[in-house]
């Protein structure tokens, strides 16, 4: 690999050669400007990857490409904050090696070149980079595939600043801590760790982002939250916010709410922003093979806090207002249930494990429900241990 610095072109600029797996992780550093090397791991690089290709053999852009860099430039103004640019450049496998050394250098200078003509700050560059023919990204044996592995790559990075959270999981029932797995995922980064014997753990997450911090556990009911980063354990506190998790264990006749399960409006078709949610509930069942579980369904039909209703022996106004619902309506919470006990059926649960029920609006949080957060809260998916298999 040859990477062409432009230390001579731009003297104060930082340099970096770097490869591998990760966007920028650091192999060589040739510093104009000394940096700490722990001001890299305390950064999150946001990045987009343009893309232009060129004909055989040859180094020049075309209409197509500088149209593509057009974007590079729109992008590179558009990104707020601490921006960096690294570029590399290929070749196919047609002619030798060294030649194609050599073409991939002048493929990536017309990159650069065309990018510092046309207003990109020549600080910008972390690296420059010629591959030749070492990296193809598909084969070379059709014309289809030579051509993709014709390219020169453009990344445009964000630094985000990082900063360290500290939280801690306990059992709801006992204070002490759980040894767990704790999954972070924000807009650009889904990451985990482990916490210790006490619950405790520590990770490093973008400064000022929205995380959603999630937990599942052997012999707990999963649980979730989300906050913002703030940076600061006073801020926490000022705020209101924790970072903490209580897990309330999952025993028989213990019910959980899918907090997080949205379905459409009168349907009992998933909305895709509640996706996530079910891979939590897998996961629940897959790291406690012993429970059995009733899925309850539940709908939002409230009624007036005052009501003359003629009610019959025995019946609620619940009762009464889901009588004069549609049939359609009047299954829509066994149907809602139904859709969670497919999902876990078809990712290899046993139907032994699961019964469901459909409750209508006979549960409901809010009976006189007029705003929505109560309405939706009515409009539930409930777990509730019912035993254990061979028990």
């Amino acid at each position: 690999m040859n990477t062409m610095f432009i230390a001579k072109k731009c003297p104060t600029s930082l340099q970096f050669l770097c490869q591998g797996k990760f966007l920028f992780p650091l192999l060589f550093c040739l510093v104009c400007h000394p940096v700490s090397a722990q001001s890299l791991f305390d950064s999150l690089y946001d990045a987009r990857i343009l893309e232009v290709h060129f004909a055989s053999g040859k180094a020049d852009l075309d209409p197509d490409s500088k149209r593509i860099l057009d974007t590079v430039l729109l992008y590179f103004q558009n990104m707020r904050g601490e921006k960096t640019v690294r570029i590399t450049a290929h070749t196919d496998s047609v002619g030798n090696s060294i030649y194609n050394e050599k073409l991939s250098e002048r493929r990536a200078a017309a990159v650069s070149n065309w990018l510092t003509t046309n207003g990109l700050p020549e600080n910008a560059f972390i690296s420059v980079t010629a591959f030749g023919e070492r990296t193809p990204i598909l084969s070379n044996h059709t014309e289809q595939g030579r051509y993709q592995n014709r390219r020169a790559t453009v990344e445009i990075a964000r630094r985000v600043p990082m900063t360290m959270l500290e939280g801690r999981v306990t059992d709801k029932s006992t204070g002490e801590g759980v040894e767990t797995t704790v999954a972070f995922r924000t807009k650009t980064r889904q990451d985990s760790t482990r916490t210790d014997t006490m619950g405790r753990y520590r990770v490093q997450l973008p400064k000022d982002s929205i995380v959603k911090i999630e937990v599942v556990a052997k012999d707990y009911f999963f649980e979730s939250i989300t906050m913002k980063i703030l940076g600061s354990p006073e801020l926490y506190k000022k705020y209101n916010l924790s970072p903490d998790i209580v897990l309330p264990p999952a025993t028989p006749g213990k019910k959980a709410v899918l907090r997080d399960l949205f379905f459409m409006g009168d349907q009992a078709i998933l909305l895709k922003a509640s996706e996530p949610e079910l891979p939590k509930i897998l996961k629940f069942m897959q790291l406690n093979p012993d429970l059995v579980i009733e899925i309850g369904g539940h709908v939002n039909v409230p009624y007036p806090k005052k009501h003359n209703f003629k009610l019959k022996p025995g019946q609620t106004p619940a009762d009464y207002i889901m009588e004069k619902q549609e049939s359609w309506k009047q299954s829509l919470s066994g149907r809602r249930a139904k859709t969670v006990r497919d999902y876990l059926l078809n990712h290899g649960i046993p139907a032994s494990r699961m019964t469901l029920k459909g409750y209508k609006n006979a549960q409901m949080l809010f009976p006189h429900a007029t705003d929505s957060n109560g309405q939706e809260m009515n409009r539930r998916v409930e777990i509730m241990v019912t035993g254990r298999t061979g028990h």
